[in-house]
């Protein structure tokens, strides 16, 4: 509902408008029925949480440490107060059941090992029964492909990321047989390379790879494409269908003076070399340039050096006492950041932005590079210039450094922080995959069909660098395009949508709506060393209190127009104030709304209502509800004398079919 002038623009309730008001899971790239999981972990029904948790994400646990968390910067409570903790409480399920948990529940028995309890269930419970998810993937390889099976089908993916992953594990499930090329020695891409292992332990990220290659999954490492083979030759190889997701491994660099200077490095060159184990000398005081996840990733990871790199050699954790002495000889003295924009403008998680200042590196805002200073070949400090935002007649933004604020870091290596791209030097003509300007492979948004027939692209290599669970959907597109054009078809959506009242004691209770957000706790300071992880899990008895902040927003208040008697009880008693009765005159909206005052009014208040004209006030009111504002706590359904307001739960599942078939019921 939006206020405008003296009308309120309204829509009228239907399948989509119930499925967007669950935010957390519409904001989800692959549509994790995160209120579900949260709301098994507050009932106690752990295996039912994970589960859910599970069903659409083959990288459920890695995202439980590192996702960028889309469903907690759109959570209603976080309109209220905070969102809900729902990453960590997903971690928090994973711990339990995930790939790293004695009492796994795997989605297909590994090789010789005798682990979980038992397989994923055949049917995903509802709300999570997408078309992303594990259970639909497997009801479709028996009746999406009915005759016209392509089991057996070898189809070639380039790059073992996330979204090579993710389509590699949907392509396997489908009863194809997927070849994964990967440049790297190890299967992984950006999520292996690019995040420190203090933020994703190799250990849980190896474990969660292995699951997806046992499904079926041949992995070929070091392997790179242009290297040691063309695109060309896959087709020859006898691959039916290509799938290119090599991610963003290449530096957008800076045309600044002194860039060559030895001691100048790449965040994500300086990333790769320490996740791969190898060392990598700094010296002693380090500037980082940038404000992202990745710049401050590297400030983190270029302050714990000496430990990370004695860590990796041992394969073993050290005790707090031999770090605090390793530091002394081997450690970082001083780390800084240095961003061009204000602090609110920096992309980095704010969560990673706390623990690089709690760890002691210095963060300078609204600072530019202006040249690298050297001396002897050699980086011996970084200058900088203050700058301010200066604006155009569009409201363009412009930052301009401001003369005579210059000054001088002194470092012994600067951290290039400030911007990833793909390397496309591989195609040749003859490949006639079309690029963009912005060095990313052309190709279609729905379907990531590039221009050469049977080849598909996604994740970094298309959009430029996103998140992790990004390049999972788009992994997850790419199986299901690559599924439809090796079987020639195409396929629909049914979707079924029902509502079911709930009783009082489901609605979230007074004292939940208080409760505070509680981040997870970290390790202490002086033990944040090396690859030790920083951030812990909840407790079970922290994370069922935390799962109670939930809203609840699958539960929709449902008005019945033939028993309303217009008393304004139901206004009166809202403590949010989410509720209005108004003329029908002051509501506008869309064809839908034109047709519902049609029926009910007739041709000529109709016409009123689509034009804005005045005259309806005798005619009949309207009850808006502002979803913002709401809080699911049923007083105006206790209130409502004649129980025309109910509070009913809105469940759902999607099932793919063949073009044709496809409804919404």
């Amino acid at each position: 509902m939006t206020e405008i002038s003296d009308k309120y623009r309204v829509e009228l309730v239907d399948f989509d408008y119930y499925q967007r008001q669950i935010p957390c899971q519409t904001a989800c790239p692959v549509r994790t029925d995160a209120r579900g999981y949260v709301n098994a972990i507050a009932e106690g029904d752990f295996v039912g949480g994970y589960i859910r948790s599970r069903e659409p994400n083959p990288l459920s646990s890695t995202c439980g440490r590192v996702c960028a968390a889309h469903c907690e910067k759109a959570c209603r409570r976080g309109k209220i107060d905070a969102p809900v903790m729902i990453r960590a409480l997903k971690r928090f399920l994973c711990e339990s059941y995930g790939v790293e948990a004695k009492t796994h529940i795997p989605s297909v028995r590994w090789k010789g090992l005798e682990i979980g309890t038992a397989l994923l269930p055949e049917d995903a419970p509802l709300n999570t029964s997408t078309i992303q998810s594990f259970s639909q993937l497997r009801r479709d390889r028996t009746t999406i492909a009915a005759g016209k099976s392509q089991t057996g089908t070898s189809v070639a993916i380039i790059g073992a990321g996330p979204a090579g992953l993710s389509a590699a594990h949907d392509l396997a499930i489908l009863g194809y047989k997927p070849t994964v090329f990967e440049a790297a020695p190890h299967p992984g891409g950006m999520a292996l390379l690019g995040v420190p292992e203090y933020r994703l332990p190799r250990d849980l990220l190896t474990l969660e790879i292995g699951e997806i290659i046992d499904r079926g999954v041949e992995l070929k490492l070091n392997m790179r494409m242009g290297r040691d083979f063309q695109l060309g030759d896959l087709w020859k190889q006898g691959f039916q269908a290509i799938f290119i997701a090599i991610g963003a491994h290449k530096d957008r660099g800076m045309e600044i003076e002194g860039i060559q200077l030895d001691g100048v490095i790449a965040a994500i060159d300086f990333l790769l070399n320490v996740n791969l184990g190898y060392r990598v000398k700094l010296g002693d005081k380090i500037v980082v340039v940038g404000g992202g996840d990745v710049a401050v990733d590297a400030a983190r990871l270029a302050a714990r050096l000496g430990e990370v790199h004695d860590q990796l050699a041992t394969g073993t954790l050290i005790t707090a006492v031999d770090a605090a002495r390793r530091a002394l000889r081997l450690g970082v003295k001083d780390v800084h950041m240095v961003y061009r924009g204000s602090k609110e403008e920096m992309r980095a998680s704010e969560e990673e932005l706390i623990g690089a200042e709690e760890e002691g590196i210095i963060v300078h805002t609204s600072m530019t590079p202006k040249r690298v200073v050297g001396r002897d070949g050699k980086v011996v400090g970084l200058e900088i210039v203050a700058t301010r935002s200066v604006y155009d007649e569009k409201g363009r933004r412009s930052l301009i450094p401001i003369a005579g604020s210059e000054s001088v870091l002194d470092c012994t290596s600067v951290i290039m922080a400030i911007g990833q791209q793909s390397d496309l030097s591989f195609l040749r003509p003859e490949d006639k995959v079309e690029t963009t300007k912005q060095d990313t492979i052309f190709a279609d948004s729905e379907t990531l069909a590039t221009t050469a027939p049977g080849v598909f692209a996604g994740g970094d290599v298309v959009f430029g660098p996103r998140t992790i669970i990004e390049a999972v959907a788009d992994g997850h597109r790419a199986a299901r395009a690559m599924d439809n054009y090796l079987r020639k078809g195409k396929t629909g959506i049914i979707r079924k949508g029902w509502l079911t009242e709930v009783p009082r004691s489901y609605l979230p209770q007074t004292g939940e709506r208080g409760k505070p957000r509680v981040h997870p706790p970290n390790i202490s300071l002086d033990r944040r060393t090396g690859i030790s992880e920083v951030e812990m899990v909840y407790d079970e008895e922290t994370a069922r209190d935390q799962a109670h902040r939930c809203l609840k927003c699958h539960i929709q208040t449902v008005f019945d127009s033939d028993l309303c008697i217009l008393c304004g009880g139901c206004v009166d008693i809202c403590p949010s104030n989410c509720l209005k009765i108004v003329p029908v005159e002051e509501i506008e909206g869309n064809e839908d709304l034109r047709q519902v005052a049609l029926s009910r009014y007739g041709t000529e208040s109709s016409a009123s209502l689509q034009s804005g004209q005045r005259g309806y006030r005798s005619q009949g009111s309207a009850i808006i509800k502002d979803e913002t504002k709401c809080v699911r706590c049923g007083l105006c359904s206790r209130r409502c004398p004649t129980n025309a307001i109910t509070m009913e739960a809105f469940f759902f599942e999607e099932q793919l079919v063949n073009e044709g078939e496809e409804t919404t019921a």
